[in-house]
């Protein structure tokens, strides 16, 4: 693997990681740009039709006090071990396990917390008003999940229409809408009445005002469909120029029983974002 792709197959496993730390939203934000960080760097490996990366599941103790180099504890988080073992901010942390903590920078003074595996039991001293106290406590580990992540590298763009002249612009279905927003994944089956059923990637359309039509891949049991009267849903987007316009199935919950006319869901875009186009 070329040096571009080691770079950015590194960005894959920073953003997973981001994901399992972080509050829902930012999930979502974090695998959008693990995914584009992955085809990217299969674009970069070479000519394979596929590209596959994959990390093992880790873990890291968190102890929860933020201390800074002088051994100054300058904040406790909130449900932390540091917490629960009564560390304070403001109190200089000066002992682990009964040895003193020193070194020429922050991550030399915080090294025996590294050492320590889930379940292990162990003690501070820390300085509090000219006395010593010592507190003891066990590791608790968080667990980052194993992944693999295999990426098409021959997906190409798919050019509806003509855009000789117009400038043009993208509509896409390629990265998964937020759930936590009821946005559901869609599949892209006609544009302006030519049919084009795209559930992957990027469709290149001329800039100007144009027809799409949508069906919906919502995943969620409180959904019961008539599959007999299941028909795309349509709606006008006025694309510009140099523009990615995202689609997805709005899930509407309290419809969710409207089922002839399909009320339970209707098409939306997503996220848009700037991005040159140009034909070929």
């Amino acid at each position: 693997m070329n040096t571009s792709a080691k770079f950015l197959a590194l960005a894959i496993g920073s953003a997973l990681m981001a994901s399992s730390v972080q509050a829902s939203t930012q999930e979502d934000d974090a695998r959008q740009l693990a995914r584009a960080a992955a085809v990217e760097a299969a674009k970069a490996s070479g000519k394979e039709d596929k590209v596959s990366y994959e990390e093992p599941a880790r873990s890291y103790f968190n102890w929860g006090g933020i201390v800074r180099p002088d051994g100054k504890i300058v904040s406790v988080r909130d449900g932390s071990v540091a917490a629960s073992m009564g560390v304070q901010p403001g109190d200089e942390l000066l002992k682990v396990n009964g040895n003193p903590v020193s070194g020429n920078s922050l991550k030399e003074m915080l090294a025996p917390f590294d050492n320590l595996q889930h379940g292990d039991s162990f003690t501070v001293t820390v300085g509090r008003d000219g006395t010593e106290h010592q507190f003891s406590g066990e590791a608790k580990a968080t667990v980052i999940p194993g992944w693999r992540l295999e990426v098409d590298v021959a997906m190409e763009e798919q050019q509806v229409g003509t855009t000789e002249g117009e400038g043009c612009g993208r509509i896409s279905v390629f990265f998964t809408p937020p759930v936590t927003r009821d946005y559901y994944p869609a599949f892209i089956d006609s544009v302006d009445g030519e049919t084009v059923r795209v559930q992957n990637p990027n469709l290149v359309v001329s800039a100007g005002e144009h027809t799409i039509g949508v069906h919906e891949l919502i995943e969620d049991p409180s959904v019961r469909r008539r599959k007999s009267l299941a028909t795309e849903k349509e709606f006008q987007l006025t694309v510009e120029p140099d523009t990615t316009y995202y689609i997805a199935a709005h899930f509407i919950r309290e419809k969710r029983f409207d089922r002839v006319n399909q009320g339970y869901w209707e098409p939306i875009v997503w996220k848009v974002t700037e991005q040159e186009c140009t034909v070929e």
